[in-house]
Order: structure tokens, then C-alpha cells, then sequence
């Protein structure tokens, strides 16, 4: 059951941040927070879980969350975690939906900075300003695409279902239309209708986020373009660096 996280004696402040390490598979279970909360990780890869998503995050990306929105954190790779908790009614403007918006080398070190002030630290006209600064940069900050969306339909729910656990599966749009019992027309217009994308975009969206994962557990390139599905390592780079704008060898660096 999902209950509600109450950020005890500090919720009279507009903002909140800390800084937390986590180890590789560490799950902060599902769970709520009055204030939004802003997540981001300087190493390793977030995935965060909100109803009807899931949201991946390396540290080029970091993930928003609004007011009282239940949401699920798993880490991946050894993750320094800092977090920002906004009282979000104070500053107009900040979206008002779940989504991953990309980090600038500015935000980084704002919210580095903000991060590690003291706990007991009273926040005076200089750390405000340094606060509606890092506020007028998320307000910039373009979202990116980078998700899972959740299926809520039966027909399809199976499909998703194998290829989430067997992402390196090939078969073809038709084959797992004769293996859901549908015709491939009937399939394929149940991946747009319902996840907004086509069958192939599914899965790419898929292994990409497989390999975020084993990226960051330091497994080698080569071998997590073979395990995640890819005929060959270079279309494993170019697809990458489509979206990510660098090669994989290079990412977290």
C-alpha cells in the first residue's frame, strides 16, 4: 500500500536538499511527498517508477516529481543522490506533470551546491537567490524522452510484458501477433494507441534502458550491445548517440 512521506518540522520551508549515496540496486519503495521533489544523480542510473510510467535518469538527466505523486527509485551502479524538495504552490511555473528534464552544467553545480549546505543551516536573502536561480533553470530545462510507459491494456499487456524481461528478443511485429492471436495490423495499432509509439520504438526505448542499467554496473559496451539485443555494436552506437548525444563508451565519463 502507498503512504504518504511526510518531510517532518521542515515543511514550513520552501525548499529542501540533501545528498545521499546509494549502492548498486538499492529500491526506495513506493512512496509520496507533499512537496515536488526534483531527483538527480551524479553517478549511476535512476529508474523511477510513477503511475502509468517509468522514467530513466543518468547523470546527464534528472527526473521531476510533482506534489504528492506516488513514485517507486531504483538505483543502478553505485549512485550519488542528490535531492531537491520544492514547496511547489510558491513558484508558478514548474511542471505540473512527472518527467526527466535535462541536467545543464549550471544546474549541476546548483544543485551540488544546495545539496551540501548544512542541515541546520537557516536560509538567508543569498541562498534564496541561489534557490530562484536553480527554480528559473528548471523552468528552462527541456524535457526528454526517455520512458517506459505503462500498459493498461490485455491484448498488449503480454507482448510488453516479454519484451521487458527478454529485451534482446527479435522476433518480428508479425510473429508476436501470432503469438498474442491478433493480427500484426491490430498489434501495431495498439502500441500507438496505447504507448503513443510503434512496436520497434517500443523496444528500442526498451534496450536502451537495459543498457543504461548495465552501462552503469560497468559492464562493457561490446558485450551490453550483444545483451540487450543489437546486430552489431555499431548500431548500438548510432542509436545511442541519437539519443544521448555521445557515444556509450563515453557517457559516464
Amino acid at each position: 500500500m502507498i503512504k504518504p512521506h511526510h518531510l517532518p518540522s521542515q515543511l514550513n520551508t520552501p525548499f529542501i536538499a540533501y545528498s545521499v549515496e546509494h549502492p548498486n540496486g538499492h529500491v526506495n519503495e513506493w512512496h509520496c511527498h507533499n512537496y515536488a521533489q526534483l531527483l538527480y544523480a551524479c553517478s549511476g542510473v535512476m529508474v523511477v517508477n510513477v503511475p502509468g510510467n517509468l522514467w530513466v535518469s543518468p547523470p546527464q538527466r534528472a527526473v521531476w516529481v510533482p506534489p504528492r505523486v506516488p513514485h517507486r527509485v531504483t538505483m543502478h551502479g553505485r549512485a550519488e543522490m542528490k535531492s531537491l524538495y520544492i514547496r511547489a504552490e510558491d513558484y508558478p511555473g514548474l511542471p505540473e506533470t512527472s518527467c526527466v528534464l535535462s541536467v545543464s552544467p549550471l544546474l549541476r553545480e546548483l544543485l551540488v551546491h544546495l545539496s551540501d549546505l548544512p542541515e541546520d543551516l537557516n536560509p538567508d536573502s543569498s541562498i534564496e537567490r541561489l534557490l530562484l536561480v536553480t527554480i528559473d533553470q528548471l523552468k528552462r530545462s527541456p524535457s526528454v524522452k526517455l520512458s517506459i510507459p505503462n500498459c493498461g491494456n490485455k491484448r498488449l499487456l503480454p507482448v510488453c510484458q516479454a519484451i521487458l524481461q527478454h529485451p534482446h528478443n527479435n522476433e518480428t511485429l508479425e510473429q508476436w501477433s501470432d503469438k498474442a492471436h491478433i493480427s500484426s495490423r491490430t498489434l501495431s495499432r495498439l502500441f500507438k494507441s496505447e504507448l503513443g509509439m510503434s512496436f520497434v520504438q517500443y523496444r528500442q526505448q526498451v534496450r536502451l534502458v537495459e543498457a543504461l542499467k548495465r552501462l552503469a554496473s560497468g559492464e562493457p559496451v561490446t558485450s551490453v550491445a550483444m545483451n540487450v539485443g543489437f546486430a552489431s555494436l555499431s548500431a548500438f552506437n548510432r542509436l545511442f548517440k541519437n539519443y544521448f548525444g555521445t557515444a556509450p563508451g563515453k557517457f559516464f565519463d
